[in-house]
């Protein structure tokens, strides 16, 4: 077995490598391009270090780091029950390999902590009938919310993700815009909260997807323009002062292919494209289990595709090539053209008439698709993913958009991926969100561990 050095905390480790899997993350080591806006803080590791590998780590890491080893133990016993709905001592000792005392001590250490809760007493196979624990899913509770260019959205949910509270109303745009949404979030957040009945300070972290160009590091919108008024907002440090927790702050629709792939049509894939079509268009992007976000943070940006050779020639504007031709916004007003009215029908609306049969509506569906259809095949061509799922308000269009788009890529794509329409329907972005803040409250978790 192979030993290898790292440096964590101004602390030199020497971990054999079955420990660098589950130690590294634990001990606040960067992986690679990687900060506080995606690390993978693993509070349940797959592996226990027990047995024969529990005892040369032990020798390998010396006396100094042995209050390492029993973390990760511990972050492993919480793991095991986190998965099971409740679980016995004597069962915890079977699946990780540790010995029955040092369950015992280890869980002694998290009843105490609240981490864990007993709870009643389980079928016996001969003698005392054992205790039976439960992960306790209300030690603490996460936020999630969701800034759409016609409504805001956030919940509540406990850490287990079942979301507890939920409240939603359309996003205020008035000046001064940015303050405007900050307090909207805010006043929101306190309500959910105390909807579902819970305290807050027990409350451990907020996450925001937000519409555009989101700086994850350092948690600025760069560039919403959806938003009046949004360019280069430092969300984070404004939600930060307005509700005294921390927050995270992510691109939508990247909130909206994690909420997917967690909860949704995509759950257990690894390379997902999720293209949201509402009053922007914009593409989250999963590949081989975790989100791409490019270099400048504009990966998915596919509102800004071009489809068109003669607009190669068009300056850079708010909105890109396909946002102003198939849009929500885009669908109104072609609709207001096609009518010759002043007010359109709105998406809902224009798809039931297409379902009916109107010529007009269905027209400028089929233009919608088209160009919908166009950019999809493009993102198959380029990421091979094994699902498109489609969301916002445009993905209402179900089977009129979703065929046309399964026609395309069949025609001219050697890749064929799934084509499907958001399960979780506009709330994608928002179980994005709860499914973000869970990730990074484990570290609070991991270092609450670390001090029992």
């Amino acid at each position: 077995m192979v030993a290898r050095r790292v440096r964590a905390d101004g602390v030199t480790l020497r971990l054999f490598r079955p420990l660098l899997k589950v130690a590294i993350p634990l001990i606040g080591l960067r992986r690679s391009g990687l900060d506080m806006g995606e690390e993978k803080f693993i509070m349940f590791p797959n592996k226990v270090m027990g047995g024969h590998g529990h005892k040369q780590a032990a020798e390998a890491m010396g006396p100094a780091n042995h209050g390492l080893l029993k973390q990760l133990n511990m972050l492993a016993l919480l793991r095991l029950a986190r998965a099971s709905e409740v679980i016995s001592r004597a069962e915890l000792a079977r699946r990780s390999g540790l010995s029955p005392p040092t369950v015992s001590a280890l869980v002694a250490k998290l009843l105490r902590a609240g981490l864990l809760r007993e709870e009643g007493v389980g079928d016996s196979s001969g003698g005392r009938r054992p205790t039976l624990l439960r992960f306790n899913a209300r030690f603490g509770y996460v936020l999630g919310a969701d800034i759409g260019g016609t409504r805001v959205r956030v919940a509540v949910a406990d850490l287990n993700g079942d979301l507890l509270a939920h409240a939603e109303e359309p996003t205020r745009k008035s000046p001064p815009y940015v303050r405007t949404i900050v307090a909207q979030i805010a006043t929101l957040s306190r309500q959910v909260v105390k909807t579902a009945g819970v305290r807050w300070r027990d409350v451990r972290l907020l996450a925001i997807g937000a519409p555009g160009i989101t700086d994850v590091e350092r948690g600025i919108v760069r560039h919403a323009p959806n938003l009046p008024g949004w360019r280069d907002v430092p969300l984070r440090e404004l939600m930060e002062s307005a509700l005294r927790l921390p927050v995270h702050v992510d691109n939508d629709v990247n909130m909206a292919v994690l909420g997917e792939s967690w909860r949704g049509a995509a759950r257990g894939l690894r390379n997902v494209a999720f293209i949201a079509i509402g009053a922007g268009i914009g593409a989250g992007l999963l590949i081989n289990g975790e989100l791409y976000r490019g270099s400048t943070h504009a990966a998915g940006e596919v509102g800004y595709m071009l489809l068109d050779p003669k607009a190669i020639r068009e300056e850079f504007r708010e909105l890109g090539f396909l946002e102003m031709r198939a849009s929500g916004p885009a669908m109104a007003a072609r609709a207001r053209q096609l009518l010759g009215r002043s007010r359109a029908p709105d998406a809902k609306a224009v798809f039931e008439a297409a379902r009916r049969g109107d010529e007009t509506a269905r027209r400028l569906v089929d233009e919608i698709a088209a160009y919908i259809s166009a950019a999809a095949a493009n993102v198959a061509t380029l990421l091979d993913p094994e699902m498109i799922v489609l969301g916002g308000g445009v993905s209402l269009a179900g089977e009129l958009l979703t065929e046309p788009i399964r026609e395309t890529i069949a025609r001219t794509v050697p890749a064929k991926p799934a084509v499907v329409v958001s399960a979780l329907e506009d709330r994608a972005q928002l179980y994005g969100a709860i499914f973000s803040a869970l990730q990074l409250v484990e570290r609070q978790l991991a270092d609450l561990v670390a001090r029992l």
